[in-house]
């Protein structure tokens, strides 16, 4: 970890300008740095919803409604993902 303090529900994410991203089948290729990610399911859907305009939970809220789970669950969830993100550098905050 960077040591940046670990993401909050009011907090509000945006994607990394300049991440190369190309459309799979499976989700989404991001190419950063010089590394390579497949997001797919709902770590796909995170970073599309992460635009810089919505905070953790309204994300969260996003995940619940397509996957039809528990608002808490879908929350423990997308703060974990954002956690595991912080050296990543595909979010900014």
């Amino acid at each position: 970890m960077s040591g940046l303090p670990d993401p909050g529900p009011l907090d509000v994410p945006r994607r990394t300008l300049g991440i190369r991203i190309r459309r799979v089948p499976d989700g989404l290729l991001l190419g950063y740095r010089d590394q390579a990610m497949l997001l797919d399911g709902p770590a796909e859907l995170i970073y599309r919803l992460a635009d810089g305009a919505r905070t953790v939970t309204d994300i969260a809220d996003g995940v619940a409604e397509e996957y039809g789970i528990d608002r808490a669950e879908a929350l423990a969830d997308v703060l974990e993902f954002l956690g595991d993100q912080d050296d990543s550098g595909i979010f900014q905050w």
